[in-house]
C-alpha cells in the first residue's frame, strides 16, 4: 500500500480545529467545551459547533453562551439536514487547523482520550489517531448487547480485509491531520461517517494509531443511531474496500483568526 506524503508536523505547531455536532444536548455540550478550553489551551485554534436546525432553544442557548465566552467557538447551523454524516462533512470543510478533532457533544466519549491522542501523535508522528473501545484500558458501559456483538464481529472481519491493526473501525472519535479532513471526499450522511473517516485514511496508506478509550451511555437525550442503521456501516466499509479512496488538494491550514 502506497504511503501518503504529508509533511511532518512538529508538536509545537499543533493547531487544533474541533468539530462538535450538537442536536439536543445541553449540559454535556458545556462540559465538553469547558474541558477542551482548559486542557487544549492555546493549541485549540477553534471549535466549530455544528448545530442542527432542529435543535431546541435550550441547546442553542448553551452554544451561544460558549461563543460569547470564547471567540474561538463559533456556530455553524447545519445546511444539509438530517444526518450526523452531513454535520461532520460541513464541519470538516470549515476547519482551518493542521489537526482536526472529531468529537461528539453527548458525553458518551471520554474527554481524557484526547490527551492520549495528542501524546500518541507526538510520539509516533501519526497522521491519524483513533479512540479504541476494544483496547486494554478501554471499554463500554451501558452499550446495547446486540450492537456490542455486531460491533465485535465487524471489527474482526474488516481488520482482516483492510490489513490493519486498528481494532475500532466504527468509532467517530478521532484526531487527524487537516489535509485528510479537508482533502478526502466524504460520502456518509448518517452515522456510517464514523467508519468512513477511519477506513478511507487507512486505504490511502495513512499512518494510523489508536489509544484506549471508554464509552459511557449518554444521560441526556436519545441516540439517533438505531440498531438497523448499524448495517449502513457494513455497506460503507465494503464500498471503500472495493473502490478505495483518493486525497484531493486540501486547502492549506491557516492559523490566522477569521472574522465572524
Amino acid at each position: 500500500m502506497a504511503r501518503l506524503n504529508l509533511p511532518p508536523l512538529a508538536p509545537a505547531d499543533y493547531r487544533i480545529s474541533v468539530v462538535l455536532p450538537v442536536f439536543a444536548e445541553t449540559d454535556s455540550v458545556r462540559e465538553v467545551a469547558n474541558w477542551l478550553r482548559e486542557k487544549l489551551g492555546a493549541r485549540m485554534l477553534e471549535t466549530i459547533i455544528v448545530l442542527s436546525p432542529k435543535s431546541g432553544p435550550a441547546s442553542r442557548a448553551v452554544c451561544d453562551e460558549l461563543c460569547a465566552a470564547d471567540p474561538r467557538f463559533r456556530i455553524h447551523v447545519q445546511q444539509v439536514n438530517p444526518g450526523l454524516g452531513n454535520a461532520v462533512k460541513e464541519g470538516y470543510a470549515l476547519t482551518r487547523g493542521n489537526l482536526v478533532l472529531n468529537m461528539d457533544s453527548d458525553g458518551e466519549m471520554e474527554n481524557e482520550t484526547v490527551s492520549r491522542m495528542l501524546e500518541a501523535m507526538e510520539a509516533h508522528g501519526y497522521e491519524m489517531v483513533v479512540a479504541s473501545r476494544w483496547m486494554k484500558g478501554g471499554g463500554f458501559s451501558g452499550y446495547d448487547r446486540k450492537k456490542y456483538l455486531l460491533n465485535w464481529g465487524f471489527q474482526q472481519l474488516f481488520r482482516i480485509l483492510y490489513l490493519t491493526r486498528v481494532n475500532d473501525l466504527t468509532y467517530g472519535f478521532k484526531l487527524m491531520r487537516g489535509e485528510l479532513a479537508r482533502g478526502i471526499a466524504w460520502d456518509g450522511t448518517l452515522h456510517e461517517i464514523a467508519c468512513e473517516t477511519t477506513m478511507k485514511p487507512i486505504k490511502l496508506g495513512a499512518k494510523v494509531g489508536a489509544v484506549p478509550s471508554k464509552w459511557t451511555a449518554r444521560v441526556q437525550g436519545q441516540s439517533k443511531n438505531t440498531f438497523w442503521r448499524t448495517f449502513r456501516y457494513v455497506g460503507m466499509a465494503l464500498k471503500i474496500w472495493a473502490r478505495g479512496a483518493t486525497l484531493e488538494s486540501a486547502p492549506a491550514a491557516n492559523a490566522a483568526p477569521r472574522q465572524p
